[in-house]
């Protein structure tokens, strides 16, 4: 395939202008911001939004899937481990740079695990909230790469409804959901649904089975209103490890049969609370609460983690379109490990935050500011115990000129910062320092015709970065902080034009980093392109047709760019939706259209790689009746 193809899909595409109608994606609601409701038109970053139904359009199956047709987002996977969502240039740190939510509270651990995306039901959710080098004011410790809030759905107002829904397809395919709502009174409404998916991997010894069952409900009340959902997962999976360049050529679809193969599994309750009051026409009280309890297990080692988290915030709205939101939150961790007996690991964080934002004709200028006191206490496996305790600041300072009545540019300040984990302190070399990163960015959002456009500029440089590799006096490998600054600078570019049955949208990210001595960061492609086309020949039959372009990058933990780079690749997947009008919908899809020789993920050590082969052309059928 001609490697180029992508890139000049995007600019022929862009040239396509005919106008046809205007859509109101500027208008779209958003809740990451401020943790309340805003829209795309109000927060001064380079937002993206994933629907259900384009989720379910793109035959995305899990979060990942979903995440890789973003182009900010880099989706790395090592065969069966939860992937990491790669966000401008995080490199290796990207599962601790990047905070990820459901509904508005972190799911992030205190360990390197971070956050675990793959028992959430792809089906379940409303919509993804993309917002790179967002949320360090709202979210704080982490939150330097950016924010993914991932938003699930709620109990309709109706009397019973419900659907069931089936598919099989490619590698031992075969899923099961049945979902079941009502609507109790005027006041109360509730959900329930059942999962169950078996999926044997593209490789052997790989496996990925979850089942799941969840509960969600919303009582009205006379000045607010009151949620709670809960969740629970049981996931059994296996990772056949990576791969050498001579076995590859062999046979990509082995197994390692050493000891890098993980053989594992995880049970998960989740219970999320959240309330609204209006005390009055002013002033909103919110309060949110989340509960984690997991147990994992893996190889012979046995952990137990629970998280309790809460955020309780104040909105109060002055003057015309203004407002000020004072809140804070408390995260207390606990992780134990039952395979070394007295392992343990806690981090007790407490922060305060304040946003303003004011108004002024077509000005809009926000100023927010975090302080977050975190504090880790342990034993590890050889007993020796530890306390680190961190003080911690965030700002952010923006300005947004409304300039048309579709069109607005923005400029914006962000300082963030990071702890090192549980998992870094016990193998640390030198003194422990907080990540800072100081994040420069200008952007645009318009309708021109009938094209929506986004793009953005970003400058980001980070002191104290922290990263695992060797020290430049030792040629052992620890957690340690990065001297100097490391740089990442680049451009993203989205469009979506629409046209009487075609919607084609495009997006492409182009970044430089700089590691130390000016190195690239490794596992970060300077370029990620995507295109997408929907197309729908009637009220009942669509098609959507994705493309996915990721460019050259040196291999994960090549941090001194010794070895060669990753070749560049296109990905391209095609899908159908028939619906019969009648509750019942018929989908089918192919995955790597092209059978593309591709990797999640490449490594690079002591002058070898390894690889993680990624599967090749695949398929998949699904019905879904609704009711």
């Amino acid at each position: 395939m001609n490697k180029k193809f992508l890139l000049v899909a995007l600019v022929a595409a862009a040239n396509l202008a005919i106008a046809e109608e205007k859509v109101i994606k500027l208008e779209e609601s958003v809740i990451t911001s401020e943790n309340s409701s805003a829209t795309v038109a109000d927060i001064p970053k380079n937002i993206t939004i994933l629907t259900a139904e384009e989720i379910a359009q793109r035959g995305a199956k899990t979060v990942a899937e979903a995440l890789k047709l973003v182009s900010s987002v880099t989706v790395k996977e090592m065969g069966g481990a939860d992937a990491a969502f790669d966000m401008r240039g995080q490199g290796a740190t990207a599962k601790s740079n990047i905070v990820v939510l459901v509904d508005g509270a972190p799911i992030n651990s205190i360990d390197l695990s971070g956050y675990k995306t793959s028992s959430i039901p792809v089906d379940n959710i409303e919509r993804i909230e993309v917002i790179p080098s967002g949320g360090s004011v709202l979210y704080g410790d982490g939150a330097i790469g950016g924010i993914i809030n991932i938003v699930t759905k709620m109990p309709k107002n109706k009397k019973s409804y419900g659907n069931l829904n089936s598919e099989i397809g490619s590698y031992g395919l075969k899923k099961q959901q049945a979902i079941y709502g009502t609507k109790i009174n005027e006041n109360l409404s509730l959900e329930l649904d059942y999962l169950k998916k078996e999926k044997d991997g593209y490789r052997d010894y790989a496996k990925d089975d979850l089942e799941s069952f969840g509960f969600r409900s919303r009582y009205k009340l006379s000045e607010g209103e009151f949620g709670f959902k809960y969740n629970y997962s049981n996931t059994e999976f296996r990772a056949p490890g990576s791969l050498t360049r001579e076995e590859i050529e062999e046979d990509r679809t082995q197994s390692n049969t050493n000891a890098w193969r993980v053989d594992g599994k995880t049970e998960k309750n989740d219970f999320i609370g959240d309330y609204v009051y209006n005390i009055n026409s002013d002033l909103e009280f919110k309060l949110l609460g989340t509960f984690t309890h997991e147990r994992y297990s893996s190889n012979g080692s046995n952990y137990k983690t629970e998280i309790k988290y809460l955020k309780p915030q104040l909105k109060y709205s002055y003057l015309d379109s203004s407002y000020v939101v004072v809140g804070g939150d408390i995260y207390k961790g606990h992780t134990t490990d039952f395979a070394y007996g007295s392992g343990k690991a806690e981090k007790d964080s407490l922060g305060g935050f304040l946003i303003n934002s004011y108004t002024i004709d077509k000005f809009r200028f926000t100023q927010g500011y975090r302080r977050q006191n975190i504090e880790y206490n342990g034993i590890d496996k050889k007993k020796n115990s530890y306390n680190k305790k961190f003080k911690e600041d965030a700002v952010e300072l923006t300005g947004s000129y409304m300039y048309s009545d579709s069109g607005s540019t923005y400029i914006s300040y962000t300082t963030g910062f990071r702890a090192p984990n549980t998992d870094e302190i016990r193998a640390w070399d030198g003194e422990y320092k907080p990540q800072r990163t100081e994040t420069y960015e200008i952007g645009m959002k318009d309708y021109l015709g009938n094209t929506y456009v986004s793009t953005s500029v970003f400058y980001i440089e980070t002191e104290n970065e922290i990263f695992y590799g060797k020290n430049d006096s030792a040629d052992k490998k620890s957690n340690r902080n990065l001297d100097g600054i490391s740089k990442r600078k680049g451009i993203e570019f989205s469009l979506e034009h629409y046209f009487d049955k075609l919607t084609i949208s495009e997006s492409l990210t182009y970044m430089k980093t700089e590691f130390k001595d000016g190195k690239d960061i490794p596992g970060v492609p300077n370029i990620k392109g995507v295109l997408n086309l929907n197309y729908k020949f009637n009220d009942k039959l669509t098609l959507n047709n994705s493309w996915e372009y990721y460019g050259k990058m040196y291999a994960n933990g090549d941090e001194e760019n010794l070895g060669s780079k990753v070749d560049n690749y296109i990905l391209s997947g095609v899908s159908f939706s028939y619906d019969f009008k009648d509750g019942l919908i018929v989908s089918a899809g192919v995955n790597n259209l092209f059978n593309e020789k591709y990797y999640d993920y490449v490594g690079y050590s002591s002058g070898k790689f390894s690889y993680y082969p990624a599967a090749e052309r695949n398929y998949y059928l699904g019905v879904k009746y609704s009711f």
